[in-house]
């Protein structure tokens, strides 16, 4: 059987035409071999007048680069070095790094795009920066491994999420996004027509009424990660804009919908920490009403109500 031309790829990030490896790919056993690596500098060191050290860094990690000094690459720079993988000696190991036993050596460089100073520090401590600052710049922020690893770990989870419900025989269905107001629980926003004037489309505070049309249409079985916009006030679990996992089914039970999401979530806590969550424990809201005082309750506080009535029958307290 001959391949498509239209087959995908596997998953191989390093064979481009302009770089043979991403940067944390070379390990020891790479000793030797002429690479390509791009990405953006991380870090300068000035070792001497004719040798500097270059971090070359992209989305997988770091390499150390050993180039001419007459090489003007400052940090954030967009570059592409081919050298020599050589092993560090003893004493210049560092092992801090999963690249820190190598270094690329004999390199030549090509500037692809230079840098003004970046706005935002280039260490970790992003919660010290003002969050407006980091939003105006926001594909700087991106470059941090902590924003990296968030939406790559969101990019695995929603990938997770879609094979668990196709499993089950759900249908992905895209739903409108311009659409007529509908009665919700805030206020919408709203988009103002060209074609119209006076005349305005809401954005959807969630596909309600579409996914129920989908189960009046036989789809039988529906979902999709769902852009939700609601304009209403900013709260610490809520924002004018999210993502939820919209679900509707035909001719089910309440068991029936337990037992669709239990295996979704699941799959997505496998892809996001690694592991298979315990069975999700079962509460009716009669119980978390009497017990926590609430029908979303965090349990693993263990801060439950406890009935005192009778302690306090015969005497003045109310």
């Amino acid at each position: 059987m001959t391949s498509s031309p239209y087959s995908l790829p596997g998953n191989n990030n390093s064979a481009t035409s302009m770089r043979t490896h991403m940067c944390a790919e070379l390990t020891k056993a790479d000793v030797g071999s002429q690479v390509t690596v791009c990405g953006w500098v991380d870090r300068r060191r000035e070792h001497s007048e004719h040798l500097v050290f270059i971090d070359m860094r992209d989305h997988s990690g770091v390499i150390q680069c050993v180039v001419d000094g007459s090489v003007d690459l400052r940090p954030e720079y967009v570059a592409q070095v081919t050298g020599t993988v050589v092993a560090r000696s003893d004493d210049t190991i560092n092992e801090k790094l999963p690249t820190g036993e190598i270094e690329l050596a004999d390199c030549q460089t090509e500037i692809l795009s230079v840098a003004v100073p970046s706005p935002l520090p280039r260490d970790e401590a992003v919660d010290a920066v003002d969050e407006t600052l980091r939003l105006r710049h926001r594909y700087i922020d991106m470059r941090k491994p902590r924003m990296q690893r968030n939406l790559r770990a969101r990019a695995a989870m929603n990938a997770a999420i879609r094979q668990a419900m196709d499993a089950q025989d759900f249908v992905e269905i895209e739903t409108p996004m311009l659409i007529a107001s509908t009665p919700e629980g805030a206020r919408d926003f709203v988009v103002p027509s060209r074609k119209e004037p006076g005349s305005f489309y809401a954005l959807p505070q969630s596909p309600q009424i579409f996914k129920q049309l989908t189960m009046l249409g036989g789809l039988d079985r529906y979902y999709q990660i769902a852009r939700c916009l609601r304009d209403e006030d900013l709260r610490a679990d809520r924002q004018f804009e999210f993502s939820q996992l919209d679900v509707e089914a035909s001719f089910v039970s309440a068991e029936d919908v337990f037992g669709f999401i239990e295996p979704a979530v699941a799959a997505a806590v496998v892809a996001v920490r690694g592991h298979t969550p315990e069975p999700f424990a079962r509460i009716t809201w009669a119980d978390a009403a009497e017990r926590y005082g609430s029908d979303k309750p965090d349990t693993r506080f263990g801060m439950e109500l406890v009935e005192l009535t009778e302690v306090f029958a015969n005497t003045e307290a109310r």
